[in-house]
């Protein structure tokens, strides 16, 4: 094509000689052979002063250890673990700090370091796949059990603390010696801040600075305060995690979201106050909102009833809102599997328990149900059972035109304040539509849909995926 430019090396970047083949240039070609596989032989990182690092999470002594044993430059070891020679240069001089769990498993694999130095538990696998799936949150087989013994407080975890030293913080701002209430409070509305931006943009605008804030207050934890004071810190820093874990969510981060779900589970698990279970049912059915998105509905089933479980078993109560909220997931997950009986049954649960809920007293992280309209319709609860109904239409499509009638007020119904939740319904809404075969309404519904600003589709793109099957 006129005007364009060379064809350039995908590692360093030079332009590829006119008529070569292949994506890299010779030297990298070479350097690919030569470097792919471990540098180093086996025991090397068995050196104390390497294991400190890695426990440490401090990869410029490895970066530099392994260069010398390898006689690699840095350009030779970016081009084996991924990264940039800036980079590796930033990393070595400790102006970086490597923090993102896939990039270290990545390298992990990419050098040879088992996982057990770096706080994973691979049986002493080297390979990338054992430390990936190690610590993929979404992916990984005793996820469950994982949660269950964390929700019972019946086993630790030691990857819980890697998970959090991964974390951004402020490295300038140290963790002040002392904390009181007005510091707990100031937490508090960070959160409030951060999820009111979650329910009207969406989460891509400022997931980034949540998930700092979790970062940094988690080193809250070992300032000096009173028992009273520490338990509402645990409690409002579980709710902080859990926020940051739904702006991962929207913007499918789905191991991020997991990871930062599975914090504010445990954080939450060790708050001695009134409304710890009540979080933490919040947080086992959000974990099962997600299960239910990533088409998992036997999982996203046993989480809620592991919630349902804890509710009632715990020494302190949970709102008659999450108890709705408990029956809703449920009859989510039944509509999912094809369970239509069951699946209104939970229904009904929901609606009656709702019917019997005060919205003033429910906890700040509870499902929010709207204050009824003058036309007595609430939108969240009329978009839960829609959501049911239009699940249950994927296979019945008799189901549709009940799911129409339920999602169209709750589309209509919700305000300004709660632009993601109306945006969430509209695809279900406009596949309803498809499912009793009114194509025009159907694409009408769709285009809405997709219609809005492209930055909000930037902090929503699973709705552009749902949404593009529409027409």
């Amino acid at each position: 094509m006129a005007g364009q430019g060379p064809q350039r090396c995908r590692s360093c970047r030079g332009a590829l000689r006119r008529g070569h083949t292949g994506a890299l240039c010779d030297p990298c070609a070479r350097m690919a052979r030569t470097y792919g596989r471990c540098p180093v032989p086996d025991g090397f990182y068995d050196q104390p002063t390497l294991r400190a690092a890695l426990a440490a999470y401090d990869f410029g002594p490895v970066f530099r250890a392994v260069r010398l044993a390898a006689a690699m430059t840095q350009e030779d070891l970016g081009f084996l673990v991924g990264l940039t020679q800036s980079r590796v240069s930033a990393v070595e001089r400790g102006g970086h700090r490597l923090r993102d769990v896939e990039v270290i498993a990545r390298i992990a694999g990419a050098l040879g370091i088992p996982g057990r130095l770096l706080g994973f538990d691979t049986a002493g696998g080297v390979a990338a796949g054992s430390v990936e799936k190690e610590v993929n949150w979404v992916d990984r087989r005793d996820f469950f059990s994982a949660v269950t013994a964390i929700t019972l407080g019946a086993g630790a975890f030691p990857e819980l603390e890697r998970l959090e030293a991964l974390l951004p913080t402020h490295q300038e701002s140290p963790a002040p010696r002392r904390i009181s209430h007005a510091d707990v409070e100031a937490i508090e509305e960070a959160t409030a801040a951060f999820r009111l931006s979650d329910n009207r943009h969406g989460g891509g605008l400022s997931r980034a600075a949540a998930v700092a804030q979790v970062g940094y207050v988690l080193k809250l934890q070992d300032s000096l305060c009173s028992d009273h004071v520490r338990a509402t810190l645990l409690l409002a820093t579980a709710d902080l995690a859990s926020t940051a874990a739904w702006m991962s969510y929207d913007v499918e981060e789905h191991d991020a979201a997991r990871r930062l779900w599975m914090i504010a589970l445990d954080t939450a698990r060790r708050a001695d106050h009134p409304r710890a279970a009540d979080l933490t049912v919040n947080l086992l059915l959000d974990m099962a909102h997600q299960a239910l998105h990533l088409n998992r509905p036997d999982e996203a089933l046993r989480l809620a009833q592991l919630s349902s479980a804890t509710a009632t078993s715990h020494r302190y109560p949970v709102s008659a809102t999450t108890h709705a909220y408990i029956a809703t997931t449920i009859s989510w997950a039944r509509a999912m599997l094809g369970h239509a009986e069951p699946c209104r049954r939970a229904m009904d649960e929901a609606q009656h328990t709702y019917a019997d809920a005060d919205p003033a007293s429910a906890p700040p992280w509870a499902t929010p149900v709207f204050p009824t309209q003058a036309n007595g319709v609430n939108a969240e609860i009329e978009a839960q059972r829609g959501h049911a109904l239009f699940l249950l239409a994927r296979t019945d499509p008799t189901h549709a035109p009940a799911a129409i009638e339920h999602l169209r007020r709750a589309v209509d119904g919700y305000g300004s304040a709660y632009a993601r939740s109306r945006a969430v319904n509209l695809p279900g809404l406009s596949s309803s539509y498809f499912y009793t075969g009114d194509t025009d309404t159907a694409v009408a519904v769709g285009h809405e849909a997709i219609c809005p600003a492209s930055s909000f589709w930037l902090s929503f793109p699973c709705l552009k995926v749902v949404s593009s099957g529409l027409g």
